[in-house]
């Protein structure tokens, strides 16, 4: 699930705001056709809407959706809710090993042409014969895609039922040509995107990005004929002008929110934070120290959770509870007992000297934790502009240094760290989970090393390569077991749980909340805690969904 940065309000120049103002945004307060809104700080805009591509503006801004669309919409918020959008229905056979779409009919892409079963078998065709362009790990066909009238059918080696949510509403539909107009079409630079979605590329620039209705839209007319995405260099920059009235949409954990934006105005201005994913500290396990399961457990041990959420998340993210890293409560159904509550909130310096000296540490002259004289050192990376992760891991680096673990803080360039992470080249992260009503998701973010990569080269998952053949194995068996058998998927989640929970390649941290303020003082209609349709937030690949359910105020 795309993580919101954080934001700390304080005050802001007039010259700043000017500049925001001349920017070309228009205040959200009155009528206005224009919707402004972001979702993410410190990214520097490129010229390039690639939905493949890590490194575009589309990607790290969490707006390729806007012009690429999914085959459906899937509510993450509600277990086997969704809305049939480029596709209208899908059916399993062949025990799951066999996918058939029914494709929408009367699309037409955003140059005129028809769009139609060929792209959609295209799309999946390249996806699974080139690695660099499978973003969101796809599980590899066992056969090319084939088009019958108007289906498409999908052949799996194995059963595939869990990975529903990726296939058919994650995975962007692209143009038949894709593959072949682009030589590399995981790394390359595409300034006039051709997409089915609402919106079309109005104006580019590095500080401002418009986006205008697209007027072939197979869904009609968005009620916001203009969408705004501006560049906000900081975090006190995005919160200035949510609370000045120049966002009509945004995707932030903000302090002192209410304060600032909701009772100002509280007819128009509201938020909702859905429970979405659990957010962990990722680690690098090809990695001293993290190559041993000690130290993991140490680290766990040593964190005091309940500081990160109220003094690094503002109180809106609940400390994780389980050290299987089942989001709670949306998932609770599928929790074990025996790790239930299995995490203390505060940080445990007794636990940490235990489980090392037991393993064989002891305390350099430092006052550092070492095995053989190679200290337990490590540092967490995180972008400075998510004031929320920095303030989280400069908390944990003092808890952990007080506790004979010497993890340092290393602050990075939002754009730096998202290449750092999908490459491997860090010792740990803090980043947020997938998310989804289902436990496989998040266990195959965090776990599918047959959706990672050599360190140096892009992955999609497994970020800290945790490759782990016995997790794979029971990562294929749970995608494989049919979900309309909970107690079967209970069954198929309890291992990857207990190896989760006893060996922790990633430290379940908070439950990370789904950022979103709104005004509806130019639209109404967005996501609410009464009508959760749809994960709230401005970003993939909710957005051409929400947009199509504004109404103009």
């Amino acid at each position: 699930m795309f993580k919101r940065a954080a934001v700390v309000f304080t005050a802001m120049s007039c010259l700043t705001l000017g500049i925001v103002m001349s920017a070309g945004l228009t205040a959200a307060s009155g009528a206005s056709s224009t919707l402004t809104l972001e979702n993410n700080t410190g990214v520097t805009f490129t010229d390039n809407f690639n939905p493949l591509d890590s490194s575009s503006f589309a990607t790290q801004m969490s707006v390729r959706s806007l012009i690429y669309e999914p085959l459906f919409e899937f509510d993450s918020l509600k277990a086997g809710v969704s809305y049939p959008w480029l596709a209208t229905k899908y059916a399993w056979s062949n025990s799951g090993k066999t996918l058939t779409f029914t494709i929408r009919t009367g699309v037409k892409w955003s140059d005129g042409t028809a769009f139609g079963p060929a792209d959609v078998a295209a799309t999946f065709n390249l996806v699974s014969s080139t690695p660099a362009a499978n973003i969101w790990g796809l599980p590899a066909l066992s056969s090319p895609a084939t088009v019958s009238g108007d289906t498409v059918v999908l052949n799996y080696a194995t059963a595939e039922y869990s990975n529903i949510v990726a296939i058919a509403g994650t995975q962007l539909m692209l143009p038949a040509n894709f593959g072949t107009l682009y030589a590399n079409p995981g790394t390359a630079t595409v300034t006039a995107p051709i997409g089915t979605g609402p919106y079309v590329v109005g104006n580019y620039s590095s500080t401002l990005v418009s986006y205008k209705a697209n007027p072939s839209y197979w869904g009609g007319a968005p009620a916001a004929s203009l969408i705004n995405v501006p560049s906000y260099a900081s975090n006190t920059d995005a919160a200035t002008a949510l609370a000045a009235g120049q966002l009509d949409w945004a995707g932030n954990d903000i302090a002192n929110v209410n304060k600032i934006f909701v009772n100002v105005d509280k007819a128009t201005n509201h938020t909702y934070f859905a429970p979405g994913s659990t957010v962990t500290l990722e680690f690098n396990v090809t990695k001293w120290p993290f190559t041993n399961i000690a130290v993991r457990q140490a680290v766990s041990a040593g964190v005091d959770r309940s500081a990160l959420s109220i003094k690094g998340e503002t109180g809106y993210e609940a400390p994780a509870t389980s050290l299987s890293a089942l989001i709670l409560p949306s998932q609770a159904g599928y929790l074990a007992s025996q790790y239930k509550n299995d995490i203390k909130s505060t940080n445990q310096p007794k636990t940490v000297k235990s489980i090392l000296t037991k393993a064989g540490f002891k305390k350099n002259k430092q006052g550092y934790y070492a095995l053989k004289g190679k200290v337990v050192k490590f540092s967490m990376e995180d972008p400075i502009a998510y004031s929320d992760y920095y303030a989280d891991i400069q908390l944990m680096s003092s808890e952990l240094k007080s506790e004979g673990i010497d993890a340092t803080v290393d602050g990075v360039e939002a754009s730096q760290w998202y290449t750092d992470s999908a490459n491997g080249n860090f010792d740990s992260i803090e980043h947020w989970g997938n998310g989804g009503t289902d436990p496989y998701t998040q266990f195959d973010n965090w776990l599918d090393y047959n959706n990672s990569a050599a360190i140096g080269k892009s992955a999609s998952a497994d970020y800290g390569r945790y490759h782990n053949a016995t997790v794979q194995s029971l990562l294929s068996k749970l995608s494989g077991t049919d979900p309309s058998n909970t107690a079967a998927v209970k069954a198929a989640t309890l291992p990857l749980e207990k190896i989760e929970a006893t060996t922790l390649p990633v430290v379940p941290l908070l439950y990370g909340a789904d950022w979103d303020e709104y005004s509806t003082a130019n639209f109404t209609g967005f996501v609410t805690a009464s009508n959760p349709y749809m994960d709230p937030s401005p970003s993939d690949p909710e957005l051409p969904y929400i947009l199509m359910q504004l109404k103009a105020s």
